[in-house]
């Protein structure tokens, strides 16, 4: 996380809104600093064509003058790193220096995995660290799916062997599952009709105790209802990033950042009217 806040910083310092400032006269920055590049980020975010419509709803376009003072000084705790809150100001930060979103920036940034600060006895190549996190990843994906198939019941079965039961994680799929729930619908599996696909998995950055892999994820979804009706399909792809904590010698998944969660129950509500005025 460490090496990502780091390459953010560096991006932010040489924006050109930052560089045509009186900032870069200031040989240390104070509070007044913050404030002004606050309100430069909140400018740019507000112009910004990657932050509009319902993403715009979701972030937000300002970031406190507080939170970037704590970013630049390095003093923000290990949780708060992977905090869905700190998520979107990374989000926020990654707009502002011209991508479309922090999944963006980690695919497009060089950032180091700084492999001397990882020392699992049983593990000393990319390889082999790579492929654990996709096991996990994978793991929770399936346990995720499984869960999906025991609708209307809401039930999150073994997720707790990938996830942590305290973890923000943990609610928003709890949530997620129980208002598709309230929906009415039933995943269908018969035919391989539902799946999920995964692949190019990254590792971003890496140290003792956090990694942060992207993974791109393909996943089909049809619903019908207790009838054998159908009511929905859900197709979408898009990139995900998996911060992945090790507590008690275990690595588990803490948190993910998915783009486009705020909009899943959205889209399949707004399918079932349609569907509802033109049943199948």
């Amino acid at each position: 996380m460490k090496n990502i806040i780091e390459q953010l910083k560096k991006g932010i310092l040489s924006a050109t809104p930052v560089l045509n400032s009186s900032l870069v006269s200031a040989k240390t920055w104070k509070r007044a600093q913050y404030i002004i590049l606050s309100e430069i980020i909140s400018d740019q975010l507000s112009k910004s064509p990657f932050l509009q419509g319902a993403k715009k709803n979701e972030l937000g376009t300002t970031i406190s003058s507080t939170t970037l003072q704590r970013i630049f000084t390095n003093d923000y705790s290990n949780s708060e790193n992977s905090d869905l809150r700190f998520l979107k100001t990374l989000d926020k930060l990654a707009i502002f220096i011209g991508f479309p979103s922090l999944n963006h920036f980690l695919s497009n940034s060089a950032i180091t995995i700084e492999m001397e600060e990882f020392n699992p006895l049983t593990m000393n190549k990319d390889e082999k660290i790579l492929l654990v996190f996709e096991k996990l990843i994978t793991s929770y994906c399936q346990e995720e799916f499984n869960s999906l198939l025991k609708l209307p019941e809401v039930d999150l079965g073994n997720l707790s062997h990938f996830i942590f039961e305290n973890g923000p994680l943990t609610q928003r799929i709890h949530d997620l599952i129980s208002q598709i729930a309230q929906l009415g619908h039933l995943l269908n599996n018969n035919n391989n009709r539902s799946n999920f696909e995964l692949y190019d998995f990254n590792i971003c950055s890496l140290d003792d105790h956090l990694a942060v892999v992207t993974v791109k994820e393909f996943w089909n979804l049809e619903f019908r209802d207790d009838y054998g009706t159908f009511c929905n399909a859900y197709n979408h792809v898009n990139k995900q990033t998996y911060f992945i904590k090790k507590q008690n010698n275990v690595w588990k998944i803490w948190d993910n950042h998915n783009p486009d969660y705020k909009t899943i129950i959205n889209d399949m509500t707004e399918n079932m009217k349609k569907n509802k005025k033109n049943p199948v």
